[in-house]
């Protein structure tokens, strides 16, 4: 690998390793990318098929449009009506994701533009990367259209770019198959990236010859495929074509690049979710970061006084869940809130079973129960010198008031034991081990503003509460869950599925489907955390 070398990015053959890279990795899946820089430490790029619909506007200004919009720039084709009688070409910056660092949500984006202007001014404000093709900053690109008359469309203009450890790139090129060098010249790279360009959108795009990658939502996949066919992998390339990772890709795109979505952000997840308030915003490039317009306010007002503690709540019912592109474990989850105070909500996960199993000890018999995964934090709950976390033993019962069994979570009929609370209350006959419920780590909401914690998700559409009259039967069909087999899996998910839908009525709408595909996101979803079930406790 040396500067100006084009790799590409292989799925694993591993069909874990795939899915979790599916799951938790989708931006660099079938990534080519443009190697910049190669040192012993250390090995940095661009990824070149990842287009967004980020233009500029008058004044070299970066805008952050809806999908599909195209501002005109105040330079124009040199050839207009007066000479041709044809209409003027609007030309505009576009913008291309080039890796998470400093990339399109960095509050430091890291821009640089690649182009072939090889005059004497193009080369004294750029650096050859690869023979005919040139990579300069931003304020280079302006010098250079200022000097040669040049066009926005001379130039990709990057934000973002992607690096890794030397070592561990060798690694994964060598050992484990993930990527590939192609042998290209800077002439079928420029052919390529202009095809990216190209947008359907556009009021002249009938005159061109428009590839389906120039949409953002498309992730780049179409070039991906044309670059495997170059190196006689066309086979390798068209078995994963339309798989679970492309579709998860196209989700990443639409969310990601095409800045299109009007979702907020949660408290519960760490990354910044695009937003539109419809309000057209603009941006000098210096301070260029299209997500600083969508987060939330950072003035807090008074904390909330009204407590969460005893809700069962359920994650969103939205026609994309929240959770298709990170933390699949709560999609379609359930949740008592255990904890709401100044600094953090917390809660427990139920419908997640593992394989593990705790014993209980009864009288004349030992009994097996599931242990259910509680959610991430799980060192929040251990004890000094413990080697796991604790468990929690959650028990409803008409007679766990009466006998003062535990302690009752808020006023939802649930109660929190220990192991010797629940023997006892078993060998006495006022509870059964089919009401009994152990869990093991917690999930947690931070708090430094009225809107926040678990009460800001449930506001902003993240979960919703579960009504006190169905907390029964809820509680009754996850109860049915087994311990997780691969032969259980199924069963188990469906179980979990049937007591979210018991938690509240849900309206049905018209389904929401992958970009360029009839697979419905929900069942997207649904399959995603199909796999980071089995991914993650099997």
């Amino acid at each position: 690998i040396e500067r100006g070398s084009i790799v590409l990015s292989i799925p694993s053959s591993d069909p874990i390793a795939n899915d979790i890279d599916a799951l938790t990795n989708q931006c660099y899946r079938k990534a080519i990318v443009l190697v910049l820089d190669v040192k012993s430490d250390f090995i940095q790029g661009i990824i070149l098929n990842r287009p967004t619909n980020i233009g500029v506007k008058e004044g070299m200004k970066l805008v952050r449009p809806g999908h599909g919009e195209v501002y005109d720039n105040e330079i124009g084709s040199n050839v207009g009506k007066e000479e041709t009688g044809a209409a003027i070409i609007p030309h505009r910056w576009k913008v291309w994701f080039g890796g998470e660092v400093g990339g399109p949500f960095s509050d430091r984006p890291r821009v640089s533009c690649l182009h072939s202007v090889t005059s004497d001014v193009g080369k004294n404000v750029s650096e050859e990367v690869l023979p005919g093709i040139l990579l300069t900053s931003f304020d280079g690109a302006k010098a250079i259209i200022e000097a040669e008359g040049a066009n926005p469309s001379d130039f990709w203009l990057f934000c973002g770019i992607c690096g890794w450890e030397t070592e561990a790139f060798y690694r994964e090129m060598n050992v484990e198959g993930l990527w590939r060098v192609v042998s290209s010249d800077g002439g079928t790279i420029l052919e390529e990236l202009n095809m990216l360009r190209c947008e359907e959108e556009e009021e002249f795009a009938a005159q061109r010859t428009c590839d389906v990658d120039s949409d953002p939502r498309n992730a780049g996949l179409h070039t991906w495929e044309m670059l495997m066919d170059m190196i006689g992998k066309e086979d390798e390339a068209h078995e994963s074509e339309y798989s679970f990772g492309d579709l998860m890709l196209k989700e990443w795109a639409t969310k990601v690049l095409s800045f299109s979505l009007q979702e907020d952000r949660s408290f519960l997840m760490s990354d910044y979710i695009p937003n539109s308030d419809g309000e057209e915003e603009i941006f000098d490039v210096s301070e260029y970061d299209p997500a600083s317009g969508m987060r939330s306010s950072s003035v807090c007002s008074t904390p909330q006084s009204s407590t969460v503690v005893g809700a069962l709540i359920r994650a969103s019912s939205a026609k994309r869940s929240p959770y298709l592109l990170a933390d699949q474990g709560f999609h379609k989850s359930i949740i008592l809130i255990v904890l709401d105070d100044e600094e953090s909500s917390q809660g427990v996960i139920l419908n997640h079973v593992t394989t593990e199993t705790i014993t209980l000890d009864l009288e004349g018999t030992n009994v097996e129960i599931p242990v259910r995964y509680g959610g991430p934090f799980q060192d929040l709950a251990r004890g000094e010198g413990d080697s796991k976390p604790p468990l929690v033993f959650l028990l409803s019962s008409l007679s766990s008031r009466e006998a003062s069994i535990g302690v009752e979570v808020g006023t939802s009929g649930i109660f929190a034991c220990t192991k010797q609370n629940i023997t006892k209350a078993i060998n006495a006959g006022l509870a059964s081990v089919a009401d009994v419920m152990a869990v093991q780590g917690l999930s947690m909401w931070k708090k430094h503003c009225s809107r926040s914690g678990v009460r800001g998700d449930i506001e902003e559409g993240y979960f919703e509460e579960i009504s006190n009259n169905n907390i029964g039967n809820v509680w009754r069909r996850l109860l049915s869950q087994k311990p997780l087999t691969q032969e259980t899996l199924d069963e188990n998910l469906l179980i979990a599925t049937d007591a979210w839908a018991m938690g509240r009525a849900v309206l049905q709408d018209d389904p929401v489907y992958v970009f360029g595909s009839d697979v419905d996101t929900e069942a997207l979803a649904d399959e995603a955390l199909r796999r980071w079930v089995k991914a993650f406790f099997l």
